[in-house]
């Protein structure tokens, strides 16, 4: 069962999707009218029957349909047809991004388990969900708020680069006290990356030897304390080769504690989340995915 997001960064048609999974005998395709209905759409997918759910869109698509799987309990596996902004698990996942490859994978793939971020934020026991990628914070997190569905869709893999351009009025160090593993401190940071996966904002290689079945969360802290060292150090971000940096903090954990002023946004898997002080946890082998 295909389930479209029609709201996704390229704006696929339900008839291009028939097209691309034509291939696969017996394919359902349901579309969803808005994006709080991806969820019941889910669902219903599981009491029919379906075995494999296959989420057309992007990572917040993806991350929607798999964590009311999850939710449900099901034994169900979890596939991609990535026609979002980003398709950052998709990346991640190493899956093809043209339609007729994903389609064949869909098809005759197999699937295997990857983890999940369990994210709450205290004192609001209606902020708790799954993440399956990243978790990105500070600026980067302000960065995904601003990314309106026009701006994707014109934009497409730039527009996170095109949205940061724009806010670099708010690029400023940040107070935080970051918990990790029990191990405590208070730094003043530029952006904080919580990642499942290796890839995040369109593409870039954050946590660049992440992997999403490893039972680890990589944690990345930028700091940057001056504009120019921020300069010197985007490169090395897009490139994947900044964790050595001494204005880069690497570590891998289980949990985290995240006690910051309201301000400091933080992004779910592309979709804004809650503002201030959170607390990210590991759920390893939580779904299976196809995958290569």
């Amino acid at each position: 069962c295909v389930i479209l997001n029609p709201a996704a960064g390229r704006g696929w048609s339900p008839e291009r999707i028939r097209g691309a999974m034509s291939s696969i005998p017996g394919a359902e395709l349901r579309v969803s009218p808005t994006s709080d209905s991806l969820r019941t759409l889910a669902l219903e997918a599981v009491a029919d029957g379906f075995g494999r759910i296959v989420a057309a869109g992007g990572d917040g698509t993806v991350s929607v349909l798999a964590s009311a799987l999850l939710d449900s309990g099901a034994d169900v596996e979890v596939g991609i047809l990535p026609i979002g902004t980003g398709n950052d698990l998709a990346l991640s996942l190493g899956l093809p991004t043209r339609a007729d490859f994903a389609a064949d994978l869909l098809r005759e793939g197999e699937a295997a388990p990857i983890d999940a971020i369990h994210a709450i934020a205290p004192g609001q026991p209606d902020r708790e969900l799954h993440a399956w990628n990243a978790v990105i914070g500070g600026f980067g997190g302000l960065i995904a708020d601003r990314l309106s569905p026009g701006l994707k869709r014109r934009w497409r893999g730039l527009a996170y680069i095109r949205a940061a351009a724009a806010e670099l009025g708010e690029l400023r160090l940040r107070r935080v006290q970051l918990e990790i593993d029990g191990h405590r401190t208070e730094q003043m940071i530029r952006m904080l990356v919580i990642a499942n996966g290796r890839y995040a904002g369109g593409g870039i290689p954050f946590a660049p030897g992440g992997r999403v079945d490893d039972g680890w969360l990589d944690v990345v802290v930028i700091r940057a304390a001056s504009l120019a060292r921020l300069a010197v150090l985007v490169p090395r971000v897009l490139a994947g080769r900044h964790l050595a940096d001494a204005d880069v903090e690497h570590s891998r954990a289980r949990t985290v504690r995240v006690e910051a002023e309201p301000g400091f946004w933080f992004n779910v898997d592309g979709e804004s989340w809650v503002s201030g002080s959170a607390t990210f946890g590991l759920r390893p082998h939580a779904l299976p995915f196809v995958r290569p």
